[in-house]
């Protein structure tokens, strides 16, 4: 059959019959034996969007071109029952020896599918017993039941992208309850080196000395990406013993959060979430957080990324003492940051705890 795409132009691959796809992925190795077949884990995409599928073809290229896996795209269109497509692919990078090392793909268009349909699809074509991890995209909706989500090994989801971010996390903690399955949450990834790099400021003796004077904190995040804010906010209030999250008593301006929490010492922090102003500029645009202050008494700790820049700057200021530093900054695209989940083994405690605090700084800020 002749290379096939959908009418937006996307090429999927070669479009081959449901019942024909393991047959026809077999001859894809027979016609070369140049090419090798690889696979160390299924790692599958559900979306609901026709529109993205450009985007997914290009995520999975890029995260198959540095880890081997059977990649699943499954599509769920909104649309009247119409009969299944799949399509096969490979993603091939040089070896040695002149040979080369693929991964495969196939590629899945339902329309109106049920939860059963979309897990007969999934389940029915994992490689062997490799553990599976799906990349879901957008809000955790009608096919996000126990019977899926009991076989994922660990699931990514972006909470940025949900339409209602409570309501979304109140499943996914139900869901997390009853199954045994990790969670990686891209919000939470894109904060990663902004809390490596404050961990790297208060190993400044003097900034740990003032670090009980801390009255305020600030972050700035970028345009869609309040969660990522709220997430890096819940984890330093638990890192720092804070008390439950309170509205602040002064009101926030144009849209701003801003909270408050007791202290163990008594005091009350502070802590403004506020968001960037829209940047013409499309990279700095996609920057998640931009930066992120600590201050109180003598002490005042500045983490900022320029323009969305491949460095994060770091400036401790504790009473006299002054000292500034430089390190690398993190991916800003979303197939970089989930090549680097799968670069980390197991999971991290410190979301899990992060995660069952989020409702409270949800309900303080009054997100819904």
């Amino acid at each position: 059959m002749s290379n096939a795409a959908l009418p937006n132009g996307e090429a999927l691959g070669l479009e081959v019959p449901l019942g024909s796809i393991e047959r026809s992925l077999q001859q894809i190795w027979a016609d070369d034996q140049a090419k090798t077949r690889s696979s160390l884990i299924n790692f599958a995409i559900y979306s609901e969007e026709a529109g993205d599928l450009g985007r997914h073809c290009a995520d999975l290229e890029a995260i198959t071109a540095q880890h081997s896996c059977r990649a699943l795209l499954v599509v769920n269109l909104a649309a009247e029952t119409a009969p299944a497509r799949a399509w096969i692919s490979a993603h091939c990078r040089p070896y040695q020896e002149g040979k080369v090392v693929c991964s495969e793909q196939i590629s899945f268009v339902l329309q109106g599918a049920d939860a059963a349909q979309v897990q007969n699809v999934v389940f029915g074509h994992l490689d062997s017993d490799l553990p599976l991890m799906v990349w879901w995209q957008g809000s955790l909706k009608r096919c996000f039941e126990e019977r899926l989500y009991s076989r994922i090994h660990t699931l990514i989801v972006d909470s940025s992208r949900w339409s209602d971010p409570a309501a979304q996390l109140q499943r996914l903690l139900g869901a997390w309850r009853s199954a045994d399955f990790d969670v990686r949450d891209l919000s939470w990834t894109r904060s990663h080196l902004l809390r490596t790099a404050l961990a790297v400021a208060f190993q400044d003796g003097k900034a740990l000395e003032h670090l009980h004077e801390l009255q305020h904190i600030e972050i700035v995040h970028g345009q869609g990406h309040r969660s990522a804010a709220l997430l890096l906010a819940a984890w330093l209030g638990w890192r720092l013993k804070g008390g439950k999250p309170q509205p602040a008593a002064a009101a926030p301006q144009d849209g701003d959060a801003s909270l408050q929490w007791i202290s163990p010492q008594g005091g009350t922090v502070t802590v403004a979430i506020k968001a960037a102003a829209p940047a013409a500029d499309q990279a700095a645009h996609s920057c998640a957080l931009l930066s992120l202050e600590l201050s109180g008494g003598g002490m005042s700790v500045r983490i900022w990324r320029q323009s969305c820049s491949s460095f994060i700057h770091i400036r401790v200021c504790a009473g006299e003492h002054q000292h500034e530093e430089v390190m690398p900054a993190d991916s800003v695209s979303d197939a970089g940051l989930v090549g680097a989940q799968l670069e980390r083994a197991g999971g991290s405690t410190h979301f899990r705890e992060v995660l069952a605090l989020l409702p409270h700084w949800l309900e303080a800020t009054g997100s819904h």
